[in-house]
């Protein structure tokens, strides 16, 4: 397999750091312990905003990849069929407008995450809601849409906006036993720029429930907080003939997985895998640069991420092949997610 990392080097340096790396650097213990304290002030700044809607915060500890945008898409899904009518409010990642806005998933202006999720939620009566400013969008759904059961903050774990419950997804973790019972404890690697996270696993202690991607999980942290799990299954729009050489074409945090996924759903490996950045945007020189990519190996079909279709097929020229791989979660558990949201809201 022949990789094409189009990434900046310094995104390829955070992805590739050991979990360890950079713990013994004194500037960067001093500097995790600055975020430490800024992230418990911000905590004391979270109130709970007024209204009928629970807002729910879907969150990580790390810089991109842990599932943010399934899980809520799934999350939401859940919610709809159980009688709930609710929205997502997200930053809207990339997009250069300020929002408050409703996504429309062909409007190129909106954040891809967003558009991808108004995608996947247009056949609910949710609302996806992009807006840099998370207080300004919880105010104008409020004004907009008093009628709201939940709200759902798609990575949102960081910000001081206001919630009611906090889901944490964990992207690295450890086994431990507490008064003879299996745990979970939470762990983390060096905050950036010294490593691929935001904030140290004392971020952990502000969640409510954790999450973490697992056949197998513990019913419970160390610390005591439910613990559900969750795994991803790839699905291909439509079926590749066998033996045909295809590429592995994606922009996000952790192509690596993705590329696994779909050469284990066709058996065999790309002949090449293209890298771009996170959110990456394929109009001008990137995407000449993808496309050339793509028409030097003949009579290949491109895999591609449905968060990056939802950029490219602006620009896709009608004769290059393609095939989208959606991700499918399947909740896992003894108590699933979307139960323990339900148990969670139905105290208030």
């Amino acid at each position: 397999m022949t990789i094409l990392d189009l990434r900046p080097g310094f995104m390829r340096t955070w992805q590739d750091r050991a979990a360890g790396a950079g713990n013994d650097d004194p500037v960067g213990r001093l500097w995790t312990g600055v975020v430490d304290r800024f992230m418990a002030h911000r905590h004391t700044r979270r109130t709970p905003p007024p209204g009928p809607a629970s807002v729910v915060s879907v969150g990580n500890l790390a810089l991109g990849g842990t599932g943010k945008t399934p899980v809520t898409i799934a999350l939401a899904r859940d919610l709809a069929a159980r009688g709930q009518l609710g929205a997502v409010l997200t930053r809207g990642y990339g997009s250069r407008l300020r929002g408050p806005l409703v996504v429309d998933p062909g409007h190129c202006g909106s954040g891809d995450e967003a558009r991808l999720m108004a995608a996947e939620l247009a056949d609910t009566a949710w609302l996806v809601v992009q807006s840099r400013n998370r207080a300004a969008g919880l105010a104008w759904l409020a004004a907009r849409h008093p009628n709201l059961d939940t709200i759902l903050l798609e990575d949102a774990h960081q910000t001081a906006v206001g919630r009611h419950l906090d889901v944490l997804i964990l992207d690295r973790w450890r086994l431990a036993t507490a008064e003879g019972a299996e745990v979970l404890d939470p762990a983390a690697g060096p905050v950036v720029p010294w490593g691929p996270w935001r904030e140290s696993v004392q971020g952990a202690a502000r969640a409510d429930i954790v999450l973490v991607e697992s056949e197998n999980a513990p019913a419970r942290t160390a610390a005591g907080q439910p613990v559900a799990a969750f795994v991803r299954e790839l699905r291909l729009e439509r079926e590749v003939a066998a033996g045909t050489p295809w590429l592995a074409l994606s922009g996000i945090a952790r192509p690596e997985s993705f590329e696994r996924g779909a050469a284990e759903a066709l058996d065999r490996e790309p002949a090449v895998a293209i890298r771009c950045r996170d959110h990456a945007d394929y109009e001008g020189r990137l995407g000449e640069r993808v496309l050339g990519a793509v028409r030097a190996v003949a009579g290949a079909i491109t895999i591609t991420t449905a968060k990056d279709w939802i950029k490219l097929r602006s620009i896709w020229p009608a004769d290059l092949p393609v095939v989208v791989a959606r991700q499918e979660l399947v909740w896992h558990g003894k108590t699933t997610l979307p139960a323990l949201v339900g148990e969670r809201l139905s105290i208030r």
